[in-house]
Order: C-alpha cells, then structure tokens, then sequence
C-alpha cells in the first residue's frame, strides 16, 4: 500500500513537472511568434508604405504610327532621294510618348515626357507644379513645359487635325520652353469663368538640339500672358471662349554680320544688338451642341517675330528651326478650324491658315522663299475605335505664294500636298 501511495506521489510530482516546463515553453513560442508577427506587421507596413507611393504615380501614352503618301519630291526617307529615284510614301512614327505624373502630396505635382523617335530620344516636359493650397486659385509651373497658346497647349493626343497650323509651328517651335509660369484659374473658388496665365521664358528658339537646349544663350527673358473668359449658356447648348495673349521679348544678336530688316533691307549689327520679337493675337472657340456637337475655333496674330541663321560650321542657338531667316520680319497669321462629331465614333475636320511671314511685301517683290506667304487646307476624318485607340486619314494642302524673284519651283504653287493614315493608340 505505501508502495502505491508513493507511486502515486511521484507520478504527480511528474506530472506537475511537465505542465511547468510546458507552460514555460509555450510562453517562449508565444512570444517567439509575436516577435515574428511584429516583424511581419513591420514588413507589411513597409509594403503598405510603398503601395500608397506608387498609387501617387500615373502613367500614359501614346504612339502615332502612320503611313504618307506625297506629290512631291521630299527627303523625308532615311537616305537622300533624289528626282531619278523620288520618295513618294513613307511609313513615320510621327509621336511615342510615354508621361509620368508623381504626386506625392497633394497639391504638388512632378511630370516627365520624353518622346522616343527612331533614332533619339527627346525630353519634352519636365516640370514641377505646385497648387495654391489656401485660395485653390493659382498654380505655380516651373521646368520646361508649353508655352501658353492655346494651339500649343491642345494636346497632340486630342488635337482634330494632325498638325498644328503652320503660324503656330513657326512662332512656337517645338511647342516648349525653359522657364516658370503662374496660372490663376477663378472658376473653382470665385465661380468666374476667367483664366490668366503669365509664363517667363529663357527665349531661346526650339529644344530637342544641344544648342537650343543650353541655359538662356543671352540673360534677356520673353514673357507670355494670356487671358480666356468663357461664357456658357445651358439651355441653348451653347459655349464660347473669348481669349487674347501677348508675346513680349527680344533676339540678341550672338554673331555681328549683315541681317534684314522687315522691308527685306540689309543692315548690319554687332554681338550683343538686340531685335524686337513682339506680337499680339486674339482667340474664339464656339462649343455648339448640335446633332452630336460641333465647334468652330479660330486664332489671329500679328507682330515683329526676329532670328538670326545659323550655319553648319557656326550654329547658333537662338536661330529658329523653323523659319530659317536672318534679322526682323513683321508678320500675320490666322486660322480657323470646323469640327464636327457624325455619331459617336466618327469625327469630321476642316482647317484653313494663313502665315504671311513679311506683310510688307507680296508677290514679286519678295526674293527670297521664306518670306513667301502660305495658305493651307487641312482635312480630316477621324474613327474612335474604342476609348484607347483611333483611326484617322488627313490631307494637308498648302498653297504658297509665287515670285520670280525667289525663283526655281517657287514661281508657282510648289507640289508639297501630303495624305496620311494614321494609328494612335494610347493608355
């Protein structure tokens, strides 16, 4: 019986033994695994960190890939051509952009685009917006972004033709530039329809080669304003933009030399001269909701625009690669575009321009071809195939002026009609 009795004493002293231990241990795996969940957790909040980073950044797109069909001799294929061997089609990655837009808090935004060509790649905004946090009326821009014209700032992804007017192309090359720009916008908190910009720009001609991508070439800055009032009226489906905007700066003369004035008389200047680049133009754009809406859009602008040429052996970087000229020109330009929707997947346009580069002198009395003036037609069809992707078939006719004093094919209309299809498909 005492044998019984101890083995029992001893059987629970065991027993007890091994609840301790196992309790004791358990609190240690306990503790063990919070230790691993509280790393997990950290790890987790990392993760969650980052994700609500990325949820700040947003990217689109877009690619225009497109074949051309020409009545002209052009080189625009990858070698020379010339008139035994005549380049009369071609297939042109026209645009491939790709955009990213990081805002990592709000009311502060980052932006870069390149554009990616065949051969290069091009930087065409990058810039730094900053939103008025207190009157949510202004916003600060500063970096290389478009200059403020309405034409320019229409988006190439959206735009009805498939290029921008000639006058816009000449006057604002490349479309951007260096500098810094406020905008007021008094709809969000004042309920008036009005927006004004004002920009400062480095002035420098066109970006995308390295002598027109240096830091300003001369210390004089051009500066830009533009203001837009709207008016809407509902209950006809009417609305109607009015705007005006004015162009203020000047060309600094980089190598002295013999230029011309706006009479196409020589005179000469020396390094450091300046020539006036001045101009003044008026806007309006009709939003009429009619059997799927239709618009009319229309810009006028006159001034003094100067340059100076470059050359290969002296390039210079304030010349404009758009309107190769040598000194002071005043000029006229207009244009106006009717646009109407068939439907909600076709989309009809219709452009006339004008650029009439030296308003002084017509005809005969010009002698040299980039002062011959220019009236073009442009046309286009467009087919929405979903929300991402777009069919269009354009045609571009311009008419320029003749002079025998300019000579060769320029004593009459020259042959330079294009007809384009093109592909865009963006995200």
């Amino acid at each position: 019986m005492k044998k019984t009795i101890l083995f029992f004493l001893l059987l629970i002293a065991y027993i007890g033994r091994a609840q301790t231990v196992s309790i004791d241990s358990l609190k240690e795996s306990v503790d063990e695994h919070s230790m691993k969940f509280a790393g997990l957790d950290e790890r987790l909040s990392g993760m969650e960190s980052d994700l609500a980073k990325l949820t700040k950044i947003k990217f689109s797109g877009y690619l225009q890939a497109q074949y051309e069909m020409y009545n002209y001799q052009d080189n625009i294929g990858p070698g020379p051509s010339t008139t035994a061997v005549p380049i009369k089609n071609s297939f042109y990655i026209r645009r491939a952009r790709i955009k990213l837009s990081y805002e990592p808090t709000t009311g502060a935004v980052f932006v870069i685009q390149p554009d990616y060509a065949f051969d290069k790649v091009t930087l065409r905004d990058a810039y730094v917006q900053l939103n008025d946090r207190w009157l949510q009326t202004f916003k600060l821009f500063m970096g290389q972004f478009n200059r403020t014209s309405y034409e320019v700032e229409f988006s190439s992804r959206s735009r009805e033709l498939l290029e921008r007017s000639r006058m816009s192309g000449i006057l604002y090359p490349q479309e951007r530039d260096l500098g810094a720009k406020i905008e007021a916008d008094l709809q969000t908190k004042y309920e008036i329809p009005f927006k004004f910009q004002l920009a400062v720009f480095n002035g420098n001609y066109g970006v995308g080669s390295l002598t027109n991508d240096l830091r300003d070439v001369d210390n004089k800055k051009d500066v830009m304003l533009r203001g837009v009032y709207s008016f809407a009226f509902p209950s006809k489906g009417l609305g109607i933009d009015i705007g005006a905007h004015a162009y203020l700066g000047n060309t600094t003369v980089l190598q002295a030399g013999t230029f011309s004035d706006a009479n196409n008389k020589d005179f000469t200047a020396k390094i450091g001269d300046s020539f006036q680049k001045r101009w003044f133009g008026g806007e309006m754009r009709v939003y009429y909701d009619f059997l799927g809406g239709m618009s009319l859009k229309g810009e006028y602008i006159s001034g003094a625009i100067s340059g100076e040429k470059g050359t290969t052996i002296l390039p210079v970087a304030n010349s404009n690669p758009s309107f190769n000229f040598n000194g002071i020109r005043d000029f006229t330009g207009f244009y106006a575009t009717w646009v109407k929707n068939i439907g909600k997947s076709n989309q009809i346009a219709v452009r006339y321009d004008s650029w009439d580069p030296n308003r002084h002198l017509s005809g005969n009395e010009v002698t040299i071809k980039e002062d011959l003036k220019y009236d073009s037609w442009a046309f286009s069809w467009q087919y929405f195939y979903d929300d991402n992707v777009k069919i269009v078939a354009g045609y571009s006719l311009p008419i320029n002026e003749s002079s025998t004093k300019v000579g060769g094919n320029f004593t009459k209309d020259v042959l330079d009609n294009t007809f384009t299809i093109r592909i865009q498909a963006g995200f």
